[in-house]
């Protein structure tokens, strides 16, 4: 089988990324009037890319999963919201979702308020930030003063969304979970700013594993918003905490790499019968 018979779009098969990304590299190929195999260096470049792809975004998505329960026990009307979604649109019994989703994947599209959580999650709990260098005549405003920094190419520029995320100039109640803001339209107070919200960054060099990501935690917190009860154990006796703290009010503040502070101590039961 030739590799553009391999990769004909009218074939009854998934295109996964590996597909897509070979389709418009031979599709550069033969417009390009390239002949031969594949570029030695194409193909490093989109080993590397690929991995990071698939891997490396597991320990800031398990980290988001980790804070999206966290907030969701500590806000019980915002969970029963998320339930009562999730019965409309993948159906009360909760042992067939992973089924109707598997089934039918753009049920996850149907998901706006579940959606709004997994945001405003993201907006309080970035599990990642990013760096970026300089380049010649590049500066960066300081906008309370209006004086220019150079960024030369030596200069490294740390993109802290944690702080972004919290700015009271962006967004209103800055620390308070309201995953209502992202259903807000334009003109109303809770309405989010384009480029605001930053945990896969932003433009061009946003991350490429954002749409993963959300497809992931979505279907995460289908398959276990209804099935089970999580709370949180930090401040009881037999918990054996120590060094007990709040950051900005939050037990679960974050450390190392984004994750809850000491590991999100909980307990996890079957949720109790209504």
């Amino acid at each position: 089988m030739s590799q553009k018979s391999f990769l004909d779009p009218t074939r009854s098969r998934s295109k996964s990324v590996v597909d897509l990304a070979l389709a418009a590299y031979l599709d550069h190929r033969d417009n390009s009037n390239v002949a031969g195999g594949i570029d030695p260096t194409f193909k490093e470049t989109a080993i590397n890319q690929l991995k990071l792809f698939l891997f490396s975004g597991h320990d800031t998505t398990s980290s988001t999963v980790c804070y999206v329960l966290y907030l969701l026990s500590e806000n019980p009307s915002v969970l029963s919201y998320v339930r009562a979604e999730h019965d409309k649109v993948l159906g009360v019994e909760t042992s067939l979702a992973a089924k109707r989703i598997s089934k039918t994947p753009h049920l996850l599209n149907k998901l706006p308020y579940t959606t709004s959580v997994i945001k405003e999650s993201m907006r309080l709990f970035p599990a990642a930030s990013t760096t970026r260098t300089g380049e010649p005549s590049f500066t960066i405003t300081d906008p309370r003063t209006g004086l220019n920094y150079p960024a030369e190419p030596e200069t490294l520029i740390w993109l802290i969304s944690h702080a972004c995320h919290h700015d009271p100039a962006f967004w209103p109640r800055s620390n308070e979970f309201l995953p209502e803001r992202w259903l807000a339209n334009e003109g109303e107070k809770l309405y989010v700013q384009r480029g605001a919200w930053r945990p896969f960054e932003h433009g061009p060099r946003a991350c490429i594993g954002k749409e993963l990501s959300m497809l992931e935690l979505k279907i995460v917190i289908c398959l276990v918003a209804r099935t089970f009860d999580v709370s949180t154990v930090y401040e009881e006796p037999h918990s054996q905490m120590t060094n007990i703290r709040r950051v900005s009010g939050e037990r679960a503040y974050q450390v190392g790499k984004g994750e809850p502070s000491e590991f999100l101590r909980c307990k996890v039961k079957l949720r109790d019968s209504e």
